[in-house]
């Protein structure tokens, strides 16, 4: 890592990328996007970009609680859910709508709750980095400390784990992620908690899956998306493993790779985009 610059001047490469929502296109064919735990949209942006370019309607909302720490602190699992369903909803459009949900780290978590929940009104989901899981003793240890940390006088002693900055080996991209630097305890509580949701939710999990998941994820152990591929209800499971990426692959060194898979699985499950309907832009009552 080269030295930082001594001119004063600011570095364009270190500069934050876009963490606000994505919303691309109105077509019949879709794609809901859902961001990890202390992330934005950009955990995402790259894959929403291709399958825009494809003719697919996309949406990559923001989490509720994700604006910034002391937010996330006080935001839950299910007020998590919530923003996901409700991007659903809108996305999906009462049936008019066939859409895939496609989940990263926490988002795989919500997309799986969703994939067992409203399997029939979702034609395929895509998981990447699914953090299943936690050893015992990391459980035992985020839940005292979440503890701790909402416990008045002790809050402020106990703080935050922190974070420099997301899982991946391409240092640009590790410098310029939106993604807030800090996990909360109360929020890795709530994050085990939704582990435990979703482990006893996957065997109702009927859509059809793939399955993205980095050799190298220093967040999510490669072993479990054995895991979620041996115990999911799904008939079709496609499981992916890439070789040389942490756990945010989306912007790691097998991007083209993953960019590739989750293109052609849509295409698959979803067929060919439909574009929305053509409205005529002169009234044909009215005009003379």
């Amino acid at each position: 890592m080269s030295a930082p610059s001594s001119t004063g001047s600011a570095d364009p490469s270190s500069a934050l990328a876009d963490p606000r929502p994505i919303h691309h296109g109105d077509g019949a064919h879709a794609v809901l996007l859902l961001h990890g735990l202390t992330g934005t949209p950009y955990d995402v942006a790259p894959f929403a970009d291709a399958l825009s370019a494809r003719g697919f309607a996309v949406r990559a909302p923001l989490l509720a609680g994700h604006t910034d720490l002391a937010t996330l602190e006080t935001t839950s699992w299910r007020d998590w859910y919530a923003s996901a369903e409700a991007a659903f909803d809108e996305l999906h459009a009462e049936g008019r709508r066939r859409v895939v949900v496609l989940g990263f780290s926490l988002g795989s978590l919500l997309a799986l709750r969703l994939g067992a929940l409203r399997g029939s009104e979702i034609t395929g989901l895509i998981a990447i980095s699914v953090p299943l899981e936690v050893p015992s003793w990391q459980r035992i240890g985020i839940n005292a400390l979440a503890r701790l940390r909402t416990t008045p006088g002790l809050g402020r002693i106990v703080g935050m784990l922190p974070s420099e900055g997301p899982d991946v080996r391409v240092e640009r991209v590790f410098r310029q992620s939106p993604s807030l630097r800090g996990f909360p305890f109360p929020s890795l509580a709530e994050l085990v908690a939704l582990q435990d949701e979703v482990t006893d939710l996957l065997p109702y999990v009927r859509p059809p899956l793939l399955l993205l998941h980095g050799q190298h994820d220093h967040r999510a152990p490669v072993e479990l998306a054995d895991r979620v591929a041996q115990r999911v209800g799904s008939r079709t499971v496609h499981k992916i493993i890439l070789p040389r990426s942490f756990h945010i692959i989306a912007h790691d060194l097998d991007r083209e790779r993953a960019r590739d898979e989750i293109v052609g699985f849509c295409l698959s499950v979803l067929g060919r985009p439909v574009p929305p309907p053509t409205t005529n832009e002169t009234n044909p009552e009215t005009s003379s």
